[in-house]
């Protein structure tokens, strides 16, 4: 095991919480040793079972039914949440909840799933002790292993257990003395602030979202919160209690996850450009040797019949010539570097255009003028040959129009046919799953540089693909999302 791959295993064995990591089908891949302990199942054994078939100790029928909802819920692209109860003989009744959170690349293509079991015991007893006592409350509150806040209507804190404290590095006093916004990075301030709205004005009982708090040291946390109104029995609202858990170590992996996927990408088109250059130098000069020597022979030959034989065998040297020369530009375009994206397609389009005679292509592309990166260039150029090749497979089109213009701090490229066009699913996932894997990797390969790519399409309407992304790449980040139960 490489250094790598050795430092992941340990990072992701190292975390408390309980994660299994799941493909597309719902089958477990890994779970890490919190996992292992909390199933009493090891490794072997889940590793090919779909989640919840497994043999666990204590899992009810009724439990596998819900995590085989859950997990289908995941499938299709959805967030789901449960909460289940544990019984094991001689054991208490242990409260788990389950996140199940699809990890979607390429703006739907759905890559692996996150399967996260959390202890909420805890959870459910502070609840409980809020309507029992507020001794036991109290004792739960201080001794809980993860955050809890209590806020008003406004937002002012009014009570954070040591768990919070510590999570942030603030005292209670410095806590208490401000708004929960101030504590809050400026990014998810908004989105925070709608969610809180809505849960105090009676729009929802609680939600459920992932956030960035600021340390005390000017880090920044992630934290899963879950926020509830408590209503006493007049139902006036007066105060929020929230339950804050640090995910910083769950966000980690994921961003792992993403950089192995566009590490992967990278790592294709580098072998592309090792394939072309050995192709180029290696069999190509030779073939071009080769075709030196047969006119050399056909020279030195007086019968006609010969030399016809020979004229045949240079034609097919030339022609082969020419077919090692065009893969070796399709892996990589020698112009894509030196002269940038629009001399890059104008000079493929030429060519493309003289093989395919009956498909008219026309361009109209303003010079980049090497405001590109080399990683965007050859992004937008991959998006623009993969949708050349599937006009000439699929489309059935006579005419195809390439437009690549920059504004905004933006490229943005579109290819637009006047095929047949298709029914564009739902989601673009049943693309790939039918073997349509051009559009789904051209995704991808936008994202990837920070973009976004759309196609729009009808049957009998053509196709227009528009690629858009930024003249710099900017690093991937996690954006805010409500996780709906």
């Amino acid at each position: 095991m490489d250094l790598e791959n050795r430092w992941f295993e340990e990072f992701f064995n190292g975390i408390y919480q309980s994660i299994w990591i799941l493909d597309e089908r719902g089958k477990v891949i890994k779970a890490n040793l919190a996992a292992q302990k909390l199933t009493d199942l090891t490794q072997d054994a889940v590793v090919g079972v779909p989640f919840g078939s497994a043999p666990w100790p204590g899992l009810s029928r009724q439990n596998r039914r819900v995590l085989k909802w859950a997990l289908n819920q995941a499938i299709k692209g959805k967030s789901a949440l449960r909460d289940l109860e544990i019984r094991r003989r001689g054991l208490p009744v242990m409260s788990i909840n389950f996140t199940f959170k699809p990890l979607l690349i390429n703006n739907g293509s759905l890559k692996f799933i996150i399967v996260e079991g959390r202890d909420i015991t805890a959870y459910k007893r502070t609840s409980e002790a809020l309507n029992q006592s507020e001794a036991r409350f109290k004792t739960i509150f201080e001794e809980a292993g993860i955050g809890i806040l209590i806020k008003d209507i406004d937002g002012k804190m009014i009570d954070c257990n040591p768990a919070f404290q510590s999570m942030l590095g603030y005292t209670a006093e410095e806590i208490l003395q401000s708004d929960y916004l101030d504590i809050t990075h400026p990014l998810d301030k908004k989105f925070s602030r709608k969610m809180f709205e809505e849960l105090v004005n009676g729009k929802r009982t609680n939600y459920l979202i992932e956030k960035r708090y600021l340390h005390k040291d000017g880090r920044y946390i992630w934290a899963r919160v879950i926020a509830s109104l408590v209503l006493p029995s007049d139902q006036q609202a007066q105060f929020v209690i929230a339950m804050v858990e640090n995910i910083n170590a769950h966000k980690e992996i994921e961003n792992e996850l993403v950089e192995l996927q566009q590490r992967l990408m990278r790592g294709r088109e580098m072998e592309r450009l090792r394939v072309a250059q050995e192709l180029h130098d290696g069999p190509l000069q030779e073939i071009i040797g080769a075709t030196y020597q047969v006119k050399a022979l056909e020279e030195s030959i007086k019968e006609d019949a010969e030399r016809e034989q020979l004229q045949t065998v240079q034609n097919t040297l030339n022609q082969l010539t020419k077919s090692v020369r065009t893969i070796c530009g399709e892996l990589r375009p020698p112009t894509l570097a030196p002269f940038g994206l629009e001399k890059t397609i104008k000079s493929h389009a030429e060519q493309y255009q003289t093989v395919h005679p009956e498909l008219t292509i026309s361009l109209n592309l303003v010079q980049d003028n090497q405001m590109l990166s080399e990683q965007v260039r050859i992004v937008l150029f991959r998006i623009y040959q993969e949708a050349l090749n599937n006009i000439f497979r699929h489309a059935q089109a006579s005419q195809v129009l390439v437009s690549f213009l920059l504004e905004d701090e933006q490229a943005i490229l579109e290819i637009k046919d006047n095929g047949k066009g298709f029914e564009l699913p739902g989601r673009l996932i049943n693309l790939a799953r039918q073997g349509h894997l051009g559009i789904a990797g051209a995704m991808e390969r936008a994202k990837d540089v920070g973009g976004t790519l759309e196609v729009i399409t009808k049957p009998g309407k053509g196709t227009l693909i528009r690629a858009v992304v930024p003249l710099n790449e900017e690093p991937f980040q996690f954006l805010n999302q409500e996780v709906k139960t």
